[in-house]
């Protein structure tokens, strides 16, 4: 029998065997990475999402505090959208000028959550409550908006709503 020719179907079958686990490494490792938006995103809606669910008495800042000391605040059941809609009903119904009382509360209530650097705007009903603004919105590249609909019960017989609550990141 003739060996040598054995042996080079055998190296010949290695050869090509190598060669195709490497071009199928070669293809499936070699993809196009894409920059990822959805932290910036995941910023957005986690934070609509900490405004929804997160109530009065369970938000530890000294401005709230001392709102519920003066009684500006008096359920702490509700949620931080809930008394921001409330804040926003005594502004427009015109019963008291809350507007520097909505833009300190949301400024605590951003802290630490939305950083520093990031553009930041809150409005209700297309009125803007409160701007953090290092970058004009018209020369952003990236413009993420969270929108919810919020309700306040203001007494017994009264429901306040629908409002539009929107916050707004941009870079």
């Amino acid at each position: 029998m003739n060996k040598r020719g054995a042996y080079f179907f055998v190296i010949d079958a290695l050869i090509a065997g190598s060669v195709i686990f490497l071009s199928l490494i070669l293809i499936f490792t070699t993809h196009t990475m894409v920059p990822d938006p959805t932290p910036t995103l995941r910023m957005v809606e986690d934070y609509t999402d900490f405004l929804i669910t997160t109530k009065v008495r369970e938000f530890q800042g000294p401005y709230v505090k001392s709102l519920t000391e003066d009684r500006n605040i008096t359920n702490l059941d509700n949620t931080l959208l809930e008394q921001l809609t409330e804040f926003y009903y005594y502004n427009e119904s015109g019963i008291k000028d809350t507007s520097i009382i909505m833009n300190n509360y949301i400024q605590e209530i951003s802290q630490g959550i939305i950083p520093d650097h990031r553009n930041f705007a809150i409005s209700m009903n297309n009125t803007l409550l409160y701007s953090r603004v290092n970058r004009p919105i018209g020369d952003s590249k990236l413009v993420l908006s969270s929108r919810k609909i919020s309700f306040k019960r203001i007494n017994e017989t009264f429901i306040y709503g629908p409002v539009v609550a929107e916050v707004k990141i941009w870079i």
